[in-house]
């Protein structure tokens, strides 16, 4: 299969990374990212892939904040008292 740029650019722009060309190499970086999150290839595919995993690694675990532990309920096998 082969890839085309525009389609690229495209999904890697719904899941929020850009890419640029300059001559044979791309550039993918998060949407305002620092430089020293830039990736650089010559392959439109790699570029592609590690786009994604970028997205992937930023978004994190699904789970979202820890639930809370449960207070333990006393229960009682005796009378009630009171």
């Amino acid at each position: 299969m082969s890839l085309k740029y525009k389609a690229v650019q495209g999904t890697l722009r719904k899941v929020g990374i850009v890419i640029s060309k300059k001559g044979e190499i791309h550039r993918i970086n998060f949407l305002n990212g620092p430089e020293n999150t830039a990736y650089y290839t010559t392959s439109l595919q790699e570029a592609l892939d590690k786009g994604l995993a970028m997205a992937r690694r930023a978004e994190g675990p699904q789970s979202g904040a820890p639930a809370k532990p449960r207070e333990k309920r006393r229960t009682s096998t005796g009378p009630r008292v009171g």
